[in-house]
């Protein structure tokens, strides 16, 4: 069975005013919103045998967040598996919140921890509260 290199992120793109892309090349924000790093995407360059198993990879700024509400949201994004992690600073955590002031928007940071070569898809929840977030998620 041929293994073909991928993570794949889904979330929905709206939320309650909350517009959620990426501008990532391996970005699909149709519908769902997808980051996919496999062989069929376009943009793949054509080498090389997927994620190497052992390994952390980062993504600086892959998910952008922004508020278009006249009023502050509470934004939690949280992982479904223990490989998916997030950060905004240095960090990353497998569940994060921010709050974002009417118009405001953040970029958010993945990181993937890689178990084994070939296919990796994860997926998480983003909820929107209205209103500032309190210190704890």
């Amino acid at each position: 069975m041929e293994k073909n290199p991928a993570i794949s992120v889904m979330a929905a793109d709206t939320i309650s005013g909350i517009l959620l892309y990426s501008t990532s090349p391996y970005a699909k924000n149709e519908g769902n919103l997808t980051i996919d790093i496999t062989q069929s995407n376009p943009n793949y360059l054509g080498y090389g045998d997927g994620l190497s198993p052992g390994s952390v990879y980062r993504f600086d700024g892959l998910l952008t967040i922004e508020n278009n509400n006249d009023f502050p949201v509470c934004v939690i994004l949280q992982s479904q598996s223990d490989l998916l992690e997030f950060y905004t600073d240095g960090e990353s955590l497998p569940a994060i919140s921010f709050t974002l002031n009417a118009n405001e928007s953040m970029s958010v940071g993945v990181e993937f921890n890689a178990t084994e070569l070939g296919l990796m898809e994860e997926y998480y929840d983003i909820h929107i509260l209205e209103g500032g977030c309190s210190e704890t998620v």
